[in-house]
Order: C-alpha cells, then structure tokens, then sequence
C-alpha cells in the first residue's frame, strides 16, 4: 500500500517502537513492528547524571520546541501529566536523526544494529556523539521516528493517527522527552522518552 506519508512503528522501550514514514526520496509504504525497550513507570529511572533533565527546550530549535509544546497539549487533553524537556534525550533524538538522514536508512535500529536504548548506552549515533543517558537517569529509552514531514504540525498529525506513536506519546509512565530533527533535509524527526 503507498501512502504519501509514512508511520512505521514506535520504540516503546519494551513493547513498541513506532516509527512514521513520509516521501523523502524513500520508496512509500507503513512499516510495523517493534524494537525491544523500556517502558516502566514512574520512580523507575536511575537516580543521577544525564544532561540537564528536567531542563527547558531553549537550546532545541523551534520546530523541536514546537512539537514538544504539541506532545503536552496532546497529554493534557488525554487527562495526563505533561513531558518535561530532557537536553539528554533532545541530543539522542537529534543525533538519530541525523545519522538516518546522513547515511540513508531510517529504522529504530542503525547498521551497527544498536537500538534507542544502546546508542543512549553508548553516546553516539553513528558520528554524532552526546553524553551517555543511559544507564543514568534513565534505565531505558522509548522512541517515535518518522520522516518527511516539513513541519512540527504535520508529523505530530502523522504520530496521534497512529496507535503505536500515540501510545507512547500518551504513555502515563514517561516523565521525559527530547526531540530531535535532522539539520540537513529537516525531514527526519526523532522523539525520546524515558521515565525518573
């Protein structure tokens, strides 16, 4: 089935990985399927480190800021708590993003075979390199990816139309979020949720 715009599947660090797929020069279609993570609830994080957790998302850019804004009013209107900013996790998310868009794939998992919670682990995603977040604040990392959306509006449509990305996105259990999208085509988007 060709579709104009693309979900593939959410990493939902234990059950779900959902990632969203749109045009960008990639043959057309929806993937599903999951990619192992972590989904714990509240007071499961680790306690300590990490990058600024409960920072505000001044350094992100304003689409980045913008979807993180559209996340919140999707989790007040669902009756849920609302997401605060990781620098952390913003810099896993852009660092994804990035490396899909650089080296041409777009999944949850990279060619080195590292899935949201391993590059959190390790510090790096492909070139791109941040201070690990993993296993400290967070024992794990949920993910959302999606690409060729051009705006901040469009790919949070594309995410709440699909079950697996809504569900992380108003996952109860998640305290954290960071966002990510490619600086080169601005079509890669990436979202990363952990829980403290």
């Amino acid at each position: 089935m060709r579709l104009g715009k693309y979900v593939a599947c959410a990493c939902v660090v234990t059950a779900l990985v959902v990632v969203l797929f749109v045009g960008c020069g990639v043959d057309s279609g929806v993937r599903d399927g999951s990619t192992p993570g972590y989904t714990g609830g509240p007071g499961a994080g680790m306690p300590g480190g990490g990058s600024n957790p409960g920072s505000n998302p001044g350094d992100a850019s304003q689409a980045e800021q913008d979807v993180f804004d559209l996340v919140n009013q999707e989790r007040e209107a669902a009756g849920r708590s609302p997401l605060s900013w990781c620098d952390g996790l913003g810099e896993l998310a852009k660092a994804h993003s990035n490396d899909m868009c650089d080296r041409g794939f777009f999944s949850h998992v990279n060619p080195e075979g590292e899935d949201p919670t391993a590059r959190a682990r390790a510090g790096h995603a492909g070139s791109y390199t941040f201070d690990p977040v993993v296993p400290s604040p967070y024992y794990g990392v949920g993910e959302n990816i999606a690409m060729g959306y051009s705006t901040p509006e469009q790919v949070m449509e594309g995410w709440m139309n699909s079950s697996g990305h809504r569900a992380n996105i108003l996952n109860g259990g998640y305290t954290h979020i960071g966002v990510g999208v490619c600086d080169g085509c601005g079509k890669h988007w990436t979202q990363c949720f952990g829980t403290r």
